[in-house]
């Protein structure tokens, strides 16, 4: 550009005129000549100023958004890359060619494109991961997570770098798009709902939303109720409407599939034929079938809820287009066309009814009277035997329980015998009959007896015979001090000198011989000891041999 400055008064003038500033540096309309120019000081020669031209280079500022800055004499330019184009400002390059939009990348191949072209600013940052034909990256990552809140329906959004992820909640499941969660879960479906309570459940198990955007009234194991056609929770799962079921989509958008009832719920239309219809389905009925309220079903005409006393002695039993009459025991229709029931003489029509008995007909059934010991069958067609020892396992305490016809015997066990009638059993004393085989002692026992043998006597192993007891060859210390002697059933002590036997003659025991003679030791003190005794003599005096005492001779003094 040129810088003016001035190099006469009047020259200067002119220049101000034409927009020049003496203000040295000064820019804008009024700074010089217009945008690019600038008033410049130089050094005064004399009284004048001399103008030098200069140029600014705008460039160094980057003034231009998305495009390349090129400098010119007294201004600028942007210019754009191919593809875009300047926008009126004259500064910022916007996008103007549109391409194909690419979801994925795989093995360096651009993969699943958006329908339709879009401007590569808006691909990139969206759902982009490349741009264009043939395909280009885009480097910039963009949080789809918080550009479009609703991506990951029923989900959570996770931002990845250059993607996104969706996580489902536990029992749901990401489809195929990896942005839709599905509820795969497969529960019971109730035709009926009140206040928690669950009803008429539907035979298999499905996804909710095929009970609940078709003829579902509740779903799951938690009775959850559908919602109705205008809650939140209807919209929600049902977006299109009763009738209609999620299905799997690919672009990202969903689209809805028609539930088909007839072959998802094959028990709706029972006595009819199913026909589905968009969002619905149609019952036909055969004939001498009505349509129920909820037309889900056929139901036939009750003709026996017409004629409650249609079938007289019976219950009338509705059937596809008719009815039937299910005669009450002891009854039975009287022909085809009369179909009311009538009493039967069971007694002369079956001559083996109450078998082992006597029969008795009465209005609508029979009576069978059993003898004693005997009684009625579960169907009450014949008398059988009653098995007492089958009643009952305490008839024969000592014995097996035997039936037989109309009683019972008693098979007694080993030492018991069999009462007059033979429903019990009491023992037998053995020791009543040649003292039970035993050689002494017989005693008589619960079903059976021992043998006993006497003191010093010892019973043999056959359980009756007794065999004396040799108490000095078993115990040689038997008599201590003394000599055993054998005798039958017991032994005798012969004892040594200072021991005699005790009254039984079993044992040997000490003699006292102080006790026994107090005098033994004159002039002294007595110790017994064991089979003889010592004697302590005064002093004056010894025990001499051959004597049993203390003896000696009085020592007197001289005086």
């Amino acid at each position: 550009m040129l810088a003016c400055t001035l190099y006469s008064h009047i020259l200067c003038l002119l220049l101000l005129a034409s927009g020049c500033s003496s203000s040295p540096g000064r820019r804008g309309p009024r700074g010089g000549g217009g945008p690019g120019q600038v008033c410049l000081p130089f050094p005064q020669l004399s009284k004048w100023w001399w103008a030098v031209p200069a140029d600014i280079n705008e460039c160094l500022s980057s003034p231009c958004v998305n495009g390349v800055c090129r400098n010119l004499a007294g201004s600028y330019a942007c210019e754009c890359a191919p593809g875009s184009r300047l926008e009126p400002t004259g500064t910022t390059c916007v996008d103007s060619t549109k391409g194909t939009c690419w979801l994925q990348i795989q093995d360096g191949h651009c993969e699943v494109n958006l329908q339709g072209a879009a401007l590569r600013s808006e691909c990139c940052a969206t759902l982009g991961v490349a741009w264009g034909s043939p395909c280009e990256r885009c480097e910039i990552d963009v949080n789809e997570c918080e550009s479009f809140p609703g991506i990951c329906l029923n989900g959570r959004c996770l931002n990845t770098a250059g993607s996104f992820r969706c996580e489902c909640p536990q029992g749901l499941k990401l489809d195929a798009s990896g942005r839709l969660c599905v509820d795969v879960r497969l529960e019971l479906c109730f035709l009926r709902w009140d206040e928690d309570d669950c009803g008429v459940p539907l035979p298999g198990k499905y996804r909710k939303d095929t009970c609940c955007c078709s003829i579902g009234a509740a779903w799951g194991a938690e009775c959850e109720a559908c919602g109705g056609p205008d809650s939140p929770e209807f919209a929600s799962l049902c977006p299109r409407g009763r009738g209609f079921a999620p299905q799997d989509f690919l672009s990202g958008r969903p689209f809805y599939k028609d539930v088909n009832e007839c072959k998802v719920f094959p028990s709706i239309c029972t006595h009819g034929t199913c026909r589905n219809t968009v969002g619905s389905f149609h019952c036909s009925c055969t004939g001498g079938f009505a349509l129920d309220a909820q037309e889900r079903n056929c139901t036939d005409i009750d003709e026996c809820r017409i004629s409650p006393d249609l079938c007289g002695q019976g219950a009338c039993v509705n059937t596809p287009g008719s009815f039937e009459c299910e005669c009450f025991p002891g009854y039975e229709s009287s022909s085809v066309l009369m179909k009311n029931c009538m009493d039967v003489d069971e007694c002369a029509r079956d001559p083996l009814m109450c078998r082992g008995g006597t029969c008795t007909n009465t209005d609508g059934s029979y009576e069978c009277r059993c003898p004693t010991g005997h009684e009625l069958v579960a169907k009450g067609t014949a008398c059988e035997d009653i098995d007492e020892c089958a009643l009952s396992d305490s008839l024969c305490p000592h014995g097996q329980c035997v039936n037989v016809i109309g009683a019972f015997q008693c098979s007694c066990h080993a030492g018991f015998q069999g009462m007059p009638d033979r429903q019990g059993c009491v023992d037998i004393n053995e020791c009543q009959v040649r003292n039970g085989g035993c050689d002494v002692h017989c005693v008589n026992t619960e079903g059976s007896f021992r043998c006993g043998c006497g003191q010093g006597y010892l019973l043999m192993p056959d359980g009756r015979t007794c065999a004396d007891v040799d108490e000095c060859e078993e115990n040689p210390d038997i008599c201590d001090r003394g000599q055993c002697t054998n005798t039958p059933g017991g032994h005798r002590c012969l004892c040594y000198d200072g021991f005699t036997a005790t009254p039984d003659m079993t044992t040997c025991v000490d003699v006292n011989e102080c006790d026994f003679n107090p005098y033994i030791c004159i002039h002294g003190i007595c110790e017994n000891t064991k089979g003889s005794f010592v004697c302590h003599c005064q002093p004056g005096y010894v025990v001499r041999k051959g004597a049993t005492g203390c003896s000696g001779e009085l020592v007197v003094s001289d005086a």
